[in-house]
């Protein structure tokens, strides 16, 4: 395991939410890791890079196709811990979990079949799907952390894991604000490193991939508002093979 990762100064919120993961981990080591905007906190604080965009909320994708019950064990420690369920959406789902001001939206990955997505957590009712999640639990790595004064153990994707995550979310068009995707996206670009291995990708990862730099190439704008970017795209796409 690498060195500790101390975070930056946060929210109230946002720090209850950090510790709460933090706790997780000692009752529940494997079957989940971070994703969403803080996933794209932690890579910043890894690499000594700015965030571009504030978010205090937490999310974590859980590894149901190789736990079927881990829902059901994920928001049953979150509920020992002082968690509820904030309501559910308009179709029955229970995905965010509220303690005073920490939030923690647990999903699960899309295309596993009905009985992954029909799956219950402690609330009763099942969770959101989220497309690329699986490929981020694939590539899950553990990272100590530094949460103000709180040290414990966090689970991550890789980078790869992580660009593939948010290559995946910008794809569910219904998403109002999938904007914010394509900028953390090019956040996360800025820090490739040769170690990194994107070469590694799948054909799988590839198509996400591939689909998110042509939407960057669509939005001219968006490469221009995250200082780095150009070079970050670029290194991206001499890693994937696409530089002519």
């Amino acid at each position: 395991m690498s060195a500790v990762v101390v975070l930056p100064a946060m929210s109230r919120g946002q720090r209850d939410g950090w510790c709460a993961l933090l706790d997780l981990h000692d009752v529940m080591s494997t079957g989940w890791t971070l994703v969403g905007g803080q996933m794209v906190h932690l890579w910043c604080a890894e690499r000594g890079v700015a965030p571009a965009r504030p978010t205090d909320d937490l999310d974590a994708v859980l590894d149901v196709r190789a736990n079927p019950a881990a829902l059901m064990e994920f928001t049953t420690a979150l509920t020992g811990m002082g968690f509820a369920p904030d309501g559910e959406t308009w179709n029955g789902h229970q995905h965010r979990w509220v303690r005073d001001e920490a939030q923690i939206d647990v999903l699960i990955p899309r295309w596993l079949g009905a009985r992954a997505a029909n799956g219950k957590g402690a609330g009763g009712r099942t969770t959101l799907e989220t497309p690329g999640a699986q490929q981020a639990l694939d590539r899950t790595e553990e990272i100590a952390v530094d949460v103000g004064g709180r040290l414990g153990i966090v689970r991550r994707p890789s980078l790869l894991g992580a660009l593939v995550a948010k290559d995946a979310a910008h794809t569910v068009v219904l998403d109002k604000a999938r904007r914010r995707h394509l900028t953390d996206f090019l956040v996360l670009t800025t820090m490739i490193e040769p170690q990194d291995r994107l070469e590694d990708a799948s054909a799988r990862d590839r198509t996400y991939l591939e689909s998110m730099l042509g939407a960057l190439v669509r939005d001219g704008r968006a490469v221009a508002s995250v200082e780095g970017a150009a070079t970050g795209v670029s290194t991206l796409r001499l890693a994937l093979g696409l530089e002519d």
